[in-house]
């Protein structure tokens, strides 16, 4: 597996190492004030707004039921209001939450994706298309945005002959498949 960075998709808790507030000199009280500490809740929100691992640190938060601490710059009340908003799917709440797509993509792409030990990721749900905010996605495009964090320049193509693969490594857009053949030419 490969080591996690702010453009990968973030496995288990290995987001909390990258973590905003787990950096020296941050109090962690200010993450666990009441909402009546407005002073705290503002500093804790600084700190979020700045953090890379956001997006799982509020997916975490609702899926440990955290109902006390801040996540993501979200109080309690603020995530209960969210989730009921998106009648409980966390994945929507995320997204609506903090306004991220990308987020959601590499979520999806990490509950749907398999390994198979040769070093290809098979892509698990059986639809051709994934509506997000009503956007269609292949898998490709959609692997592409979690495994980039970008859009791709192009259509998305399987380089590998491994159906339903959407490894990093096997999968290739425009500017990639140029490169190639300029490297390949030269």
């Amino acid at each position: 597996m490969r080591i996690p960075t702010s453009t990968k998709p973030v496995r288990t808790n290995d987001w909390k190492a990258q973590a905003a507030c787990a950096a020296p000199g941050i109090d962690p009280d200010i993450f666990h004030a009441g909402e009546r500490e407005s002073d705290q809740v503002t500093q804790a929100r600084r700190v979020c707004d700045g953090c890379l691992v956001r997006t799982a640190c509020l997916t975490a938060g609702y899926e440990e039921g955290d109902g006390w601490g801040i996540r993501a710059g979200l109080t309690p009340r603020q995530r209960n209001a969210q989730l009921r908003k998106t009648n409980g799917n966390i994945a929507r709440a995320v997204t609506e939450a903090l306004d991220d797509v990308t987020g959601l993509l590499r979520h999806l792409y990490q509950v749907h994706t398999q390994p198979t030990g040769d070093g290809h990721l098979l892509w698990t749900d059986t639809r051709h298309f994934i509506n997000i905010r009503n956007k269609p996605y292949t898998k490709h495009q959609l692997a592409w945005i979690a495994l980039h964090g970008r859009p791709s320049v192009g259509s998305v193509m399987r380089t590998c002959d491994r159906e339903g693969c959407v490894a990093e490594t096997c999968l290739a857009d425009r500017t990639t498949r140029q490169h190639a053949t300029r490297t390949t030419a030269a």
